[in-house]
């Protein structure tokens, strides 16, 4: 999917739209969100989603948030939205040159003993994997598993890297930043400073109905297993 210029959705500035559900993506969104994110009061960010809602970017969530009465989840659609790109296309060779390098920082993730999370599964999705010249970017679905799972050494970990991420210079724009920054710290690192690569949340790219894919991390038989409506390339 490619965003064009100019192009506007919601009322809104479509590159503006695209940065919001890129930073919604592993959240529940609620007209809190949008107000604080686009610089408005609640009223217009629930006018806002509901815009959102009827283009089919987002949906209503299965669970609502205690204390919330109206709240969403991003859809397949919104996904592959905000994973858009407005640039112009990149060939085949530059996407191949951008796998590699980032199988190479997926290695060096999972050697640094620093990071509460390793990557357990990492696949290759969208246009690369098709046989056009011209592509719009690189496409990935990561599947990240914790080193620990008892809650208060989880949760000390947790701590540490935020802490150590102040140290450095990590600014958090709001609490919901602070909470998922052990994840999030991974997906930079994944990223690098690419700006071709979409790395996407695994769980949302699983529940597309029949995603082509090729694992590039972990095991395929297991994942097979995981991705039922799936199609291994």
């Amino acid at each position: 999917m490619r965003i064009a210029n100019g192009q506007v959705l919601a009322g809104y500035p479509a590159l503006a739209v695209r940065t919001f559900l890129r930073r919604c993506r592993p959240c529940t969104i609620v007209p809190a969100t949008a107000a604080y994110d686009l610089k408005f009061d609640e009223r217009e960010g629930s006018v806002f989603l509901r815009g959102l809602t009827s283009l089919a970017l987002i949906e209503p969530a299965d669970h609502m948030p205690r204390g919330e009465t109206e709240a969403y989840e991003i859809t397949g659609r919104g996904l592959a939205f905000a994973n858009a790109s407005a640039a112009r296309p990149i060939t085949r060779r530059t996407a191949e040159s951008a796998l590699a390098q980032f199988m190479k920082r997926l290695h060096a993730v999972n050697a640094n003993a620093e990071y509460l999370y390793r990557v357990e599964s990492a696949m290759l999705i969208g246009s690369l994997l098709t046989e056009i010249e011209r592509l719009g970017d690189v496409d990935l679905a990561v599947k990240l598993s914790p080193k620990v799972t008892e809650d208060e050494a989880f949760n000390e970990w947790c701590d540490r890297r935020r802490h150590a991420a102040q140290q450095a210079g990590q600014r958090f724009r709001s609490t919901f930043d602070w909470v998922v920054w052990s994840k999030k710290e991974i997906f930079q690192a994944l990223r690098g400073r690419s700006r071709i690569l979409s790395i996407h949340k695994w769980d949302q790219i699983t529940k597309m109905a029949d995603v082509r894919y090729r694992v590039v991390w972990g095991d395929p038989k297991r994942i097979a297993r995981l991705i039922t409506n799936g199609k291994p390339c």
